[in-house]
């Protein structure tokens, strides 16, 4: 396949500064976070990945390179977040002073991701209202630009009259639809000739927006052979209000890999799954409160040195390296069909 031809804006200084620094942070993060999480997944998840046709990351906004490091050969990948899909930029029609807001807005966006291993809505929405990084495509299109995948075909997503989705080529506008909506980026990886996708939703996944009878609660329920995978989630899945997507992970996943920001860990066990535990468990960052486990405490403690360290770092508490998975193994009986209304 022929390089794609060089554009004249790729030797302007804002491009040059913007390369620099996002080669310099994603260096710092191969280092921290993705040498040493391929290597665990590649032996801990082996299982798991077998078995994962679609791997679903509730709460993950554009965050396609965790995503992808621990699940690369996922024929799916389902993306949630509540920022924008958003559009592509046209650096070729955008004037420099406009590219340079571009470039500047985007290498701060991904260099405090690639620091921290997730992002900061607060950040996110303060860049996006500045209007140059719009919503979450960019983001993703830059990940994958990263490591090197090649696009084969963008879509744009909305719910249909009868509940299911309308699939549209995807085209720039200036309109800001309702949630739910989204898009679906068709990809291959590398000298390989399978087409992956990712779809990235803008939505709300609280019971008062998710109910089984919603657009999006149908597309989830009908996913294939799912994994869920969960990090820094807000402890949102620990209450009440967001229980129906807790019920949907806990009926369709065969694996759940997450931090203790996701499913409280009594359910895996009242249900009988089969728990593997990883890291160390900490009292959670003072941001939240009323989220503390002392039943997953006690079973961090119960098992000992006997529970692996991680050899990579991401989550809240990336400053202080106490970080904590679980990989969740569903009861082959307990897998449930969603009742859809």
């Amino acid at each position: 396949m022929p390089e794609p031809a060089r554009s004249a804006w790729q030797d302007e200084a804002c491009w040059i500064a913007f390369e620099n620094q996002a080669a310099e942070a994603w260096a710092d993060f191969e280092t921290a976070v993705l040498r040493g999480m391929t290597a665990w997944a590649g032996t801990e998840l082996r299982e798991a990945r077998t078995a994962t046709t679609t791997l679903l990351y509730p709460f993950g906004g554009p965050d396609l390179v965790t995503a992808s490091t621990l699940f690369p050969d996922a024929a799916a990948t389902v993306l949630l977040g509540l920022e924008p899909v958003g559009n592509l930029p046209d650096l070729d029609a955008a004037t420099a002073e406009w590219r340079a807001a571009f470039f500047a807005d985007l290498g701060g966006l991904v260099s405090g991701f690639l620091l921290r291993g997730y992002f900061i809505t607060r950040e996110m929405n303060e860049v996006y209202s500045r209007g140059k990084v719009d919503g979450a495509l960019p983001v993703i299109a830059f990940f994958l630009g990263r490591a090197g995948y090649a696009v084969a075909g963008v879509e744009s997503l909305e719910p249909g009259p009868g509940g299911d989705w309308v699939a549209r080529p995807y085209v720039r506008t200036n309109a800001r639809l309702r949630r739910p909506y989204g898009v679906r980026i068709d990809y291959r990886k590398p000298d390989e000739a399978t087409l992956r996708a990712v779809y990235y939703f803008s939505c709300d996944v609280e019971n008062k927006a998710f109910s089984p009878d919603s657009a999006l609660f149908r597309f989830l329920a009908g996913l294939e052979r799912v994994t869920t995978f969960v990090k820094s989630g807000s402890y949102l899945l620990h209450w009440d209000s967001f229980s129906t997507l807790r019920r949907l992970i806990l009926d369709r996943s065969l694996f759940v890999l997450q931090d203790d920001t996701a499913v409280p860990y009594r359910h895996f066990v009242d249900q009988g799954w089969e728990v593997r535990l990883f890291g160390r468990y900490a009292t959670p960052v003072r941001d939240f409160t009323n989220v503390e486990q002392p039943d997953l405490r006690r079973a961090y403690e119960e098992a000992g040195s006997s529970v692996p360290t991680l050899p990579f770092h991401f989550g809240y508490r990336w400053r202080s390296e106490l970080d904590n998975l679980l990989l969740a193994r569903r009861p082959r009986a307990a897998y449930k069909t969603p009742v859809l209304r």
